[in-house]
This record gives structure tokens, sequence and C-alpha cells, in this order.
């Protein structure tokens, strides 16, 4: 995913799909539960990131919830070599949900889907920053599991819609600046 291939910035012109739900059992420590959910983000054209999404159910105020894209080329013809891994985390500001990258690793399975591992110094700055967080818009306007992050109960996987659009706050600040990212 580069400026260079013409990935979008907008969220809009991307579609979230909804993928696997997992409780992940409870902390040995605390004894909160944790879930992960997943799935892919597509343009019109193709596949260009898949989404892990990762927090501790009732404990986003405290923790936040930690999200990894994997980013790049994907289909028959495309190999772990064509993809990236980058790492936000989620969180609670004094203004409302805010979102920052951090260095991203290839832990948990990620040396499957992706060969490189971004470090934040990789995006904050440069053009794919923007194309970044169209991704992470796209995925909390999408997808409906992701409701408890942004202070909404998230619906039960089988009576509630797996995808709704939701409309974000503004991120625009008084001041002008995207609040929400952090740099």
């Amino acid at each position: 995913m580069s400026p260079e291939e013409g990935i979008t910035t907008k969220p809009d012109a991307l579609l979230v799909i909804p993928d696997g739900d997992q409780v992940t059992g409870r902390c040995d420590c605390c004894g909160q539960i944790s879930r992960r959910v997943w799935g892919t983000i597509s343009t019109a054209d193709a596949a260009v990131a898949a989404y892990m999404v990762w927090w501790t159910v009732g404990h986003i105020a405290e923790h936040g919830a930690e999200i990894d894209l994997i980013c790049g080329r994907w289909g028959d013809d495309t190999s772990v070599s064509d993809r990236f891994v980058v790492r936000l985390h989620h969180f609670i500001a004094a203004s409302g949900p805010a979102v920052m990258v951090q260095d991203a690793s290839l832990a948990d399975g990620l040396d499957r889907l992706a060969a490189c591992a971004l470090r934040r110094d990789d995006i904050i700055g440069t053009p794919r920053a923007a194309e970044v967080f169209a991704l992470y818009d796209a995925i909390a306007q999408q997808d409906a599991r992701l409701a408890e992050l942004f202070g909404a109960p998230a619906p039960c996987g089988h009576c509630g819609p797996r995808t709704e659009h939701r409309k974000l706050p503004s991120r625009r600040s008084r001041s002008g600046a995207r609040r929400g990212r952090t740099i």
C-alpha cells in the first residue's frame, strides 16, 4: 500500500468485511475477558488490507485496544513479501476516542501474513499516514463489533447486524489540528 499504487485516503471508498470473532479467555491476573475480531478491507478493485483488533471487554477506557493492519497486495499471485504490518493503539483521550501509531511486530503469527513490520517513524510524516488513518476510519465506521471502542455497546453477533455505517465525530479541534491522531 503506497501513494504510488493509488490506494485511497477516503474511508468511504473502502469496504470493510468483518470476518472472525473470538473471546480469547480470561486474564490470569485480573480475570477480565479479552476479545479479538478480524476482517478485510477492499477498494472497488482489490483487497488492500486485513485487520485484527483486540481489547479487554468493558475496559476500553483503562487499556484501549490494539489494532494490527496487514497492508499490501493480496490474491493468488502474491506472497507475504507483498505485505507489511502497521500497529495502532486506540484509546480514550479527554476529547474522546483517539488513535496513535506504534511500532509493529511480526509476533502472534503475523509473520505468516506479512514480511515486515513498520515502525512508527516509517508512517508518521509520510503519505502513508493518511492511508493508515483512512483504514482505521473505515474499520471504525463499518465494523459494528467495535462499537464498544467508541462508547456504545457492541451488538450481539446473533441478533444484530454484522456491519453498519456510523458517522464518526469530527476529528477537527478548534485549532484545526486532527484530534485523535497522536504524532
